[in-house]
């Protein structure tokens, strides 16, 4: 008796489905530049023209292609001379089918993915879900051809110097830095350093990408939207520095400065309620949102009454990777965490409060964390928290505006020094209240 194998079926459909969704793209992407797309209708040779755009590696090629990788490790089992012989033969026909079709400005971008097709269906017996992942991510390569096209031809040579130096200090740089603490207090590796001064990096980079992308006016909504919710600190050093060296940007980073506050304050409630559940959430939700509520309010008067002056056409940031600045940030705000710890360890046990507020100088997400742990582990009462909470949000606030004014200079950090103190105070006063 035929037992059926439904995990067998599965990767089977799975591995045609992979190589139909390449397969389909590169058919598509062949009508799109044939005759027949141009033409109103032609049903009868529309096949044969799509069909010479790209040789025979249609959809149909493609899904057999990961069929036949699956089939070589199903059949050849813990042997690797079946795979390799399948590649081999494939790489021979995929190179005839090249040969017989190709013209004078014909790529290889469809044999080269044609070639990923056995490998994904052998690589889906071993790993499923990171085979669909390889093969949604050649699909979106595949269908990047017109954006990649389209914005080449727009970059500068610094652009593509900046990336790779980015890539560097992340993949390759920050793994070498040893994790183990230096100091006495046991809080700050050079790991740490390093994460300090690539994120930075990282908000500058990413400020001038959507500086160049979107324009500075809706440039700084989305610095100040994404880099808030990985850094405020960050997005306020970034555009301080950057509206220092250029005046027009002084309004769009005065936004990204209140938006990347205001995610912060977002981002602290999301925390605390995660980690010690609704009770917590409820009290501090108040607090976060008279914060809030300043914070945009502030936010939506700047960008209709100051950068709606600014369009697209403004010049570019200019350098958008300079390491040795932000190697600057990065010690600064490290020796800020390291005189946080100190205080902390000479106060003792003296006030979770005033533990907060200095913890509060170089992170709000470590008190968080380790204030609502202790509500749902030691019983730590709820207010307790919020205020501590709260305090530690109110020492981060201060350090941002004296960061806006010492950095951006009084023309740019008076606005954000004064909403900001504003926010703090609406954020203390419902906290006192609700005490």
């Amino acid at each position: 008796m035929l037992i059926l194998d439904l995990t067998t079926l599965r990767e089977a459909v799975m591995a045609a489905a992979l190589g139909l969704m390449m397969g389909l793209e590169r058919e598509r992407s062949g009508f799109e530049h044939s005759p027949v797309e141009r033409e109103d209708l032609k049903p009868r040779g529309e096949s044969d023209q799509m069909e010479a755009s790209h040789g025979s590696l249609g959809a149909r090629t493609f899904a057999l292609l990961t069929l036949l990788g699956w089939i070589s490790v199903k059949v050849g089992g813990q042997s690797l001379a079946m795979p390799m012989t399948v590649m081999a033969l494939a790489a021979v026909m995929i190179g005839l089918s090249y040969y017989a079709t190709s013209a004078s400005d014909r790529g290889v971008t469809t044999e080269m993915a044609a070639l990923t097709a056995p490998l994904l269906g052998m690589l889906l017996t071993r790993d499923a879900l990171l085979a669909v992942a390889v093969g949604v991510l050649v699909t979106l390569l595949l269908l990047s051809k017109p954006w990649i096209r389209a914005w080449v031809p727009k970059l500068h040579r610094e652009d593509l110097t900046a990336s790779i130096q980015l890539l560097i200090v992340f993949a390759i740089l920050l793994p070498l830095l040893p994790v183990r603490t230096l100091d006495p207090w046991a809080v700050l590796s050079p790991r740490k350093v390093g994460w300090m001064v690539a994120l930075v990096a990282a908000v500058d980079f990413l400020g001038y990408v959507l500086n160049r992308v979107l324009g500075s006016r809706r440039g700084a909504v989305a610095i100040g939207l994404v880099g808030g919710l990985v850094s405020s600190t960050m997005v306020t050093v970034t555009m301080s520095r950057q509206a220092r060296a250029d005046d027009s940007l002084r309004e769009p980073g005065q936004v990204a400065v209140m938006l990347a506050c205001a995610m912060m304050g977002l981002r602290v409630a999301i925390l605390a309620g995660v980690v010690a559940g609704p009770a917590l959430t409820r009290l501090l939700l108040l607090p976060v949102a008279a914060m809030e509520l300043v914070l945009l309010g502030a936010s939506g008067w700047i960008y209709r009454t100051g950068v709606m002056k600014v369009g697209r056409e403004d010049n570019p940031l200019q350098n958008p990777f300079q390491l040795k600045r932000a190697v600057g940030w990065g010690l600064a705000l490290a020796t800020v965490l390291l005189v946080s710890a100190a205080a902390r360890a000479w106060f003792g046990n003296r006030g979770l409060l005033v533990a907060a507020g200095l913890s509060g100088l170089a992170d709000v997400d470590a008190i968080t964390l380790a204030v609502s742990s202790q509500v749902r582990g030691v019983g730590l009462s709820a207010t307790t928290a919020v205020l501590a909470i709260i305090l530690a949000i109110a020492s981060n606030t201060l350090v941002k505006a004296g960061i806006a004014w010492i950095s951006g200079g009084p023309a740019f950090g008076r606005r954000p020094a004064g909403i900001l103190g504003a926010s703090l105070a609406a954020a203390l006063l419902v906290a006192w209240i609700q005490s």
